[in-house]
């Protein structure tokens, strides 16, 4: 290797990590404005659903259950990925059965209200951002006998044994449990004596008078989990949210 071909080397290893990490999103970010919310209510003109209760303790859950190792919530802007376009990841696409497109990018205000932001580690499986409003799609599109609470008790118990489900409209297989890598959270149910209906129990033949139960746990968690419905607030979303408005024109 020559002297020049290692200091082009050298330049490229570190100047295009800088134009990527530092110019672009500096570019792009610089003609953000400060959001203008009234100081006495904290009203920010938008609103946002609360998450409290049994939702709360479900988020604490999801981390103490190793799920943000896994799974991000976090819907990339255009110019970082295609995240947007994903398989409903941001929402769902305008189609026969939608009547509007509630995509968009995350924003800080979808994580008011939770005491942690699980943004995520890595993508092993699919962005949770809105996966309570794209389960509850796909369920009824599939015309599905289970409500998401009941599908999602299934996936955490068995990831492999529930079915998948397509949406025909669009021609794409999103939730294929069948071959998830997620593990299995048995930890998060319990056997118990069945006599007659069993009734809170999963549709699950184990053995004879034997059923299986979620605990308070998995009820907080799945609380949590078919809550992410992230594009409550909309698309466009509404002006005192606005992160990313037109740069100001220029004064003469």
């Amino acid at each position: 290797m020559t002297f020049k071909a290692f200091i082009i080397g050298l330049l490229a290893t570190f100047g295009i990590p800088w134009l990527l990490l530092v110019v672009v999103p500096y570019s792009t970010m610089r003609s953000l404005e400060p959001v203008k919310y009234e100081k006495n209510s904290e009203l920010s003109g938008a609103f946002v659903p609360k998450r409290d209760g049994r939702i709360r303790e479900g988020s604490k859950i999801f981390g103490q259950e190793g799920c943000a190792l896994c799974h991000t919530q976090v819907i990339r802007p255009t110019y970082a990925g295609n995240d947007v376009h994903r398989a409903e990841w941001a929402g769902l696409r305008k189609s026969s059965s939608v009547d509007e497109d509630t995509r968009r990018e995350t924003i800080a205000q979808d994580f008011e209200q939770e005491e942690v932001a699980h943004l995520g580690q890595t993508r092993v499986g699919p962005d949770l951002s809105n996966f309570g409003r794209r389960l509850e799609h796909y369920l009824k599109v599939n015309k599905s006998s289970r409500n998401p609470e009941q599908w999602t008790f299934m996936h955490l118990y068995n990831p492999k044994g529930v079915p998948r489900y397509e949406v025909p409209e669009i021609g794409a297989q999103i939730i294929t449990s069948w071959k998830s890598t997620c593990p299995p959270k048995g930890g998060l149910f319990r056997q118990v004596q069945v006599n007659g209906a069993g009734h809170g129990n999963l549709p699950l033949k184990i053995e004879e008078g034997v059923g299986i139960k979620p605990t308070d746990r998995a009820r907080a968690l799945v609380s949590y989990l078919v809550s992410l419905k992230k594009d409550t607030l909309g698309n466009p979303l509404p002006e005192a949210l606005n992160f990313n408005p037109k740069a100001p024109k220029s004064k003469e």
